[in-house]
């Protein structure tokens, strides 16, 4: 039976990557019966979250970087360089005592590809890609220097897959595409059906995603406050947190839009809010793929989103899943919010249907399946 071990240590607990990694991990354990899968929680980071029957392995006794709030560029790097100096030696030690077949690594993977380079270990090194990879100088170059080291590099979107090879960083035969598993059917079939603790007056565009330059809601809360007229029949209601959200209220505020857009914060249950939504909108600037659009699909909730890289134009295709606008394009929004307002129940439906389907392949059944090719040698 093959032994894998999980890296994903993180600092910030709502990235939609730690879903994409608990599913991984779930899935394999409950579908697969050729694997036994471990999670490394490297600090503490994932103490308090629900992971059902996945075994951890607690690799630093001391909880201080835990308790740490590093706001800023600068000083999260410095929680990264911690983390780096306190994790490195314990990892290998693992490494060289249990000898699992296969360390998957996710994110803040330097520590690993680094230790991979400087060692040798009878395990094999699974690079999985978190995000639209924004490829600088030194993460070309580590990557470029330990590209002999990877077994296999796995990405989330073809868009992803593709910009890789074109970088000529891994071979074409390292490089997979695997969609990742971002739902659960029969658990939200639950969830979109618990009542709503608010009362709506009227039907509402909703957003949703941490409160990050990323996201970019504030294009969204600009084109409401110039539309006012247009969008009278309709409220937004924005749900996250971050370190935006300050400026977020202080707009809203400003311009006199209290009654007409909601920040709600966060929810540990989205989906009977996407259920129950006119339309889930993304405005995001990059995604890979984008969870929420996903999510949006699985409930039947018309989806509108920017063409930003990489993963909503992969999804939506051209217009045959959802809505799509150029990124930061108000008039590409108008248009497209114009085409989703003015097109028939029946158009709608359809759109609705094809992507479901699309949906299905972000499933953990349809994940753990693919994963487990490449772990058990199966790869095609």
């Amino acid at each position: 039976m093959k032994k894998n071990y999980f890296w994903s240590p993180h600092i910030d607990p709502q990235i939609a990557t730690l879903k994409s990694v608990s599913n991984s991990i779930d899935s394999l354990t409950r579908y697969g019966k050729k694997s036994k899968n471990f999670l490394i929680n490297v600090f503490g980071e994932w103490d308090e979250h629900d992971l059902h029957k996945i075994i951890k392995i607690n690799l630093i006794s001391n909880r201080n970087l835990k308790k740490k709030k590093f706001k800023g560029f600068f000083n999260s790097r410095l929680l990264y360089f911690s983390i780096f100096f306190t994790s490195y030696f314990p990892l290998k030690k693992i490494l060289n005592k249990d000898k699992p077949d296969y360390l998957v690594i996710h994110l803040i993977t330097s520590i690993p590809i680094f230790m991979f380079i400087l060692n040798k270990f009878k395990t094999e090194l699974i690079l999985r890609i978190s995000g639209y990879p924004r490829l600088n100088f030194i993460r070309f170059l580590l990557w470029k220097i330990a590209s002999s080291k990877i077994k296999y590099v796995i990405c989330p979107t073809k868009e992803t897959k593709n910009f890789l090879l074109s970088k000529n960083i891994f071979r074409k035969d390292q490089i997979i595409f695997i969609p990742d598993p971002i739902i659960n059917i029969k658990k939200i079939n639950i969830l979109k059906r618990e009542k709503i603790g608010i009362k709506f007056t009227k039907p509402y565009f909703l957003c949703i995603g941490r409160f990050t330059k990323q996201k970019n809601h504030i294009f969204l809360i600009n084109f409401f406050s110039k539309n006012l007229d247009y969008l009278k029949d309709y409220d937004l209601i924005i749900i996250g947190q971050g370190e935006l959200q300050s400026t977020y209220i202080e707009m809203i505020k400003e311009k006199k839009l209290n009654e007409k857009i909601k920040i709600l914060g966060y929810k540990k249950n989205i989906f009977n809010y996407l259920y129950n939504a006119k339309c889930m909108i993304s405005c995001s600037l990059w995604e890979d793929p984008g969870f929420v659009m996903v999510e949006s699909a699985c409930v039947n909730t018309p989806i509108i989103s920017s063409n930003c890289p990489s993963g909503p134009k992969e999804f939506i295709g051209n217009n045959e899943n959802g809505f799509i606008f150029n990124s930061n394009d108000e008039n590409s929004f108008k248009e497209a919010l114009d085409n989703f307002l003015n097109s028939s129940e029946e158009k709608i439906n359809k759109k609705l249907i094809s992507a479901k389907k699309r949906s299905k392949m972000y499933t953990c059944f349809y994940n753990s399946k693919k994963l487990s090719n490449i772990l058990n040698e199966n790869q095609k």
